[in-house]
């Protein structure tokens, strides 16, 4: 009986959900204007070029297994976005170039951590 009676692992809150929907609404709102379109484009810019590889090269360095090799996998797909262009400098382009590095970090993530699972059932790199 006090397996039912446990709190759940994540919970929403009102709070937090209203906060958001607001956030999203705002950010939707100011699409329509042209500079807010700028606005948009330069969080998702600021997003693309300094959240994304943060977040990677931080779970590469301090992530263990798994989650270590996606973290590597997707830094290596961060490397276009630091050294490259972003793209067509348009709204919709940077949302195109978002979606487009977050598949490929998902890919090359996904991509490392089956070559580390592989490597393991093969046994391994013999450094252990």
């Amino acid at each position: 009986m006090s397996e039912f009676m446990s709190r759940p692992r994540f919970q929403f809150s009102l709070r937090g959900l209203l906060i958001t929907m607001t956030i999203v609404a705002v950010l939707l709102g100011l699409v329509v204007f042209p500079l807010g379109q700028m606005i948009v484009g330069l969080l998702l810019a600021v997003l693309l070029r300094g959240v994304l590889p943060t977040v990677a090269v931080v779970a590469a360095i301090y992530g263990r297994g798994r989650v270590q090799a996606f973290a590597i996998g997707a830094v290596v797909s961060c490397l276009p976005i630091l050294f490259g262009d972003l793209g067509s400098p348009s709204f919709f382009g940077l949302i195109a170039g978002l979606v487009t590095q977050l598949i490929a970090a998902a890919v090359c993530g996904s991509v490392a951590v089956a070559t580390r699972e592989w490597v393991l059932r093969q046994g391994g790199t013999g450094l252990e």
